[in-house]
């Protein structure tokens, strides 16, 4: 339903209220049925839901304000305050808005995105990259060359490659490689492309449009941008890749240093047709990272850490730990979900949490294998959590309740849902989920796109907006690129994915121990970002067609 019908309706009943007070309480009740008809997309009980109640109530406050001078006063007062409770109750009966949708792109200028947390009943978090942060300076020296390594020793690239220095301005969150034609591509929230290199050479607009077409797309990252889970796997998945979180940041430089050397290499025969660099990254980038590797020795990324996680790992904060213990006490039930497996999230969590880090929680699944947590039906399997690894033979039937205070691996979304809600006492339309996290398209876009969520991005480059003094400022701010959300005026892919599945994105968890978890938070702007908007976006043309805020 758009807004301006019913500000417009609401504006007609008020102004009809003065003139008979039997139509406006059959009014309040017919537009409040009309809202529970009609499905729009999805927004948040804390922000159109009150604005809805609060004007029920006072239109017909208005018209009872307007007939006290009658000589049936009382009678046609409580007949009007009757209808308004009726007009609230059908507002806020579950019964419809749990699948109500409202197109954010129509509210009023006054609108703003908020987040209350007492009106979830479930509450999740990521690990990586959101209940824990890294020290950034050091973790991406440490992929960087690791991934070097990789591709000299298995697969051959000259030992100039080695020789290749750091260069943190090149390295962005968030950019697509097209691996086929060796280029490293920005792109808008309408996924043309803003910026690209060739290897690490950046490209003109003239080049862009040569390579790309005048409109400037590249087919597989527009199915990217119009379904990300359709470019996930297959053979779409060796094309291109979205670099979506710490852990992939420094791959874009060691792609393009690579596509340099290759460029260099080829000789008379010219540059190849298609590069391979990015098939070669993916094999050192699964080696580095599979959970059969934390203790060989054969991942230089996990050798180093199990070493040394104190020079990786950030402490989180007390507030932070105390914030999460208030959640428990307040009723709420959490939850831990990593893709990590359990060896090191135990390792990256006891650093970052403490000892006792398994104990914040009712529900810790490791190795989550995120997005498909979400949108497939794959079994639990019980952690032994002695051992730290998954049980021989305990795979979960998917109509097994899961046990509160329990490790699990793998798992979905469906049989976890449930199980909390049974905990709580209520069904699963009625138990309420908000999930935390840095991945846009794992943690943000596919829980609330796929599944019954809202979630809150976290994006540590905000702190470049609202941090003078951050402590990761050379290795987050890139000339190169321009900011993680804008380039000039105009909105980046991510900057478009918070703005429409996000219910709001701040900077980090410890920004939000910074308030009481009974407090309301409310953004300054319509696309949530908290807490401010970075400038740029502000005169940009970013809109959002909000998909969140499932009450």
């Amino acid at each position: 339903m758009q807004v301006g019908v019913w500000r417009v309706s609401v504006c007609q009943l008020a102004a009809k209220a003065r003139a008979t007070t039997t139509t406006t309480a059959i009014s309040a009740i017919a537009t409040a049925t009309k809202f529970q008809a009609k499905k729009v997309y999805k927004q948040s009980q804390t922000d159109v839901l009150c604005k809805l109640r609060k004007g029920c109530q006072g239109f017909a406050k208005l018209a009872l304000n307007s007939t006290r001078e009658g000589g049936n006063n009382q009678l046609c007062g409580e007949r009007i305050q009757t209808a308004a409770i009726r007009a609230t109750q059908l507002i806020t009966k579950r019964s419809f808005v749990s699948y109500s949708r409202y197109s954010a792109s129509t509210i009023m200028n006054s609108y703003c995105k908020e987040l209350t947390l007492m009106t979830y009943d479930i509450i999740g978090f990521d690990l990586d990259g959101t209940l824990l942060r890294y020290d950034l300076q050091h973790m991406t020296t440490l992929i960087y060359n690791s991934l070097k390594q990789y591709l000299v020793e298995h697969k051959g690239y000259p030992e100039a490659l080695l020789q290749q220095k750091l260069d943190m301005d090149f390295l962005q969150k968030g950019l697509i490689l097209d691996g086929t034609r060796g280029n490293v591509l920005k792109l808008s929230h309408e996924a043309t492309i803003l910026r690209a290199s060739h290897g690490t050479r950046l490209l003109s607009d003239a080049e862009i449009v040569a390579i790309y077409g005048p409109e400037r797309r590249w087919d597989v990252s527009t199915a990217f941008y119009k379904d990300p889970l359709s470019t996930w796997n297959g053979p779409s998945s060796l094309q291109m890749r979205a670099l979506l979180d710490f852990f992939d940041m420094p791959s874009s430089l060691v792609f393009a240093q690579a596509v340099d050397i290759v460029d260099r290499n080829s000789g008379s025969s010219g540059a190849p047709k298609e590069y391979k660099v990015w098939e070669d990254l993916l094999d050192g980038l699964m080696l580095n990272y599979s959970r059969d590797n934390f203790s060989n020795d054969k991942s230089l990324y996990f050798k180093a850490m199990r070493a040394d996680p104190q020079r990786y790992v950030l402490r989180s904060s007390d507030k932070l730990i105390s914030w999460l213990q208030e959640l428990r006490a307040n009723g709420k039930k959490l939850f831990l979900l990593t893709g990590s497996n359990i060896d090191f999230a135990n390792l990256t969590a006891t650093q970052a949490l403490g000892r006792d880090w398994q104990q914040l929680f009712d529900f810790v699944v490791t190795f989550a294998k995120k997005p498909g947590f979400f949108t497939m039906k794959r079994p639990f399997l019980v952690v032994d959590n002695e051992a730290k690894h998954e049980l021989p033979g305990s795979e979960l039937n998917l109509e097994t309740d899961l046990k509160s205070g329990e490790i699990y691996s793998q798992g979905n979304w469906h049989q976890l849902h449930l199980s909390m809600a049974k905990l709580l006492n209520k069904d699963t339309v009625e138990a309420r989920a908000l999930y935390f996290g840095d991945n846009i398209i794992q943690d943000i876009y596919t829980p609330v796109k796929h599944r019954d969520f809202d979630a809150v991005a976290i994006a540590e480059e905000l702190s470049l907006v609202d941090q003078k003094d951050y402590q990761f400022n050379s290795v987050m701010s890139s000339n190169f690129w321009d900011s993680y959300f804008f380039i000039g005026d105009t909105p980046t892919l991510w900057s478009g994915f918070i703005a429409n599945y996000a219910q709001i994105c701040v900077s980090s968890m410890d920004q939000m121990a910074q308030m009481p978890p009974t407090e309301r938070i409310v953004s300054t702007n319509v696309n949530g970002f908290y807490p401010a908007m970075p400038q740029q976006l502000m005169s940009s043309n970013l809109t959002t067609s909000w998909h969140g805020g499932g009450v």
